[in-house]
């Protein structure tokens, strides 16, 4: 069977993927049950949040031997952060406006310049091609190469981010070394022959 006109995944790899999915959630109820309750809500993120002010205030103030304490309290609100800014990135297809009133759409892909000219690679997308990802976007003209930048935590932390490939085209990326059932945010930039243009808003998917 062939791919869809839109480029996506092959029909038949999605339908055995999704077979197998329900497959093991009939056997199982209790999974859906378990992903439910692991599921960050506003008062969840709230207790993260407070636990980890009072400890960074206690440790601040001198009670060094709660500094493991403080970091795994880091750690938890980390997490719960990035898990409601996946979720707003995700629904965000069908309802832009929820990730614009949490603020994580930082700028609008479009034509701005950097100082050598560069601009934002439009139409920046990524689909699925069976179980690959693919990055596809609009070429910038004077760009050499184009860096694709992953997150896997806060992608609104400039240290989350780090190089995950260089291609010399734009047409077609294929994303691969990605962990399945890990969630991502992915970002592009044109690069020229001394200069970097500005990054892409990012987006979240799923490695499958």
């Amino acid at each position: 069977m062939g791919k869809n006109r839109d480029g996506g995944g092959k029909d038949d790899e999605i339908i055995r993927a999704s077979d197998d999915l329900l497959t093991s959630l009939s056997k199982d109820p209790s999974i859906m049950q378990s992903i439910y309750a692991l599921l960050p809500n506003q008062e969840k993120l709230q207790g993260a949040r407070d636990r980890h002010r009072s400890l960074f205030h206690q440790v601040v103030d001198g009670a060094h031997d709660k500094e493991a304490e403080l970091e795994a309290a880091r750690n938890d609100l980390i997490a719960q952060m990035s898990l409601v800014n996946g979720m707003a990135n995700l629904t965000g297809k069908h309802d832009p406006t929820i990730p614009q009133k949490l603020g994580l759409v930082h700028q609008t892909a479009g034509k701005r310049p950097s100082a050598a000219g560069l601009s934002v690679p439009e139409n920046f997308r990524m689909a699925y091609d069976g179980r690959s990802i693919i990055v596809r976007g609009s070429a910038v003209k004077g760009a050499r190469s184009y860096e694709i930048w992953v997150c896997e935590s806060d992608p609104l932390t400039e240290a989350s981010w780090r190089h995950h490939a260089t291609s010399g085209k734009i047409n077609r990326i294929e994303i691969t070394g990605l962990t399945p059932g890990r969630l991502y945010y992915f970002r592009i930039r044109a690069v020229g022959a001394s200069d970097t243009g500005p990054w892409s808003n990012f987006i979240s998917m799923m490695a499958i």
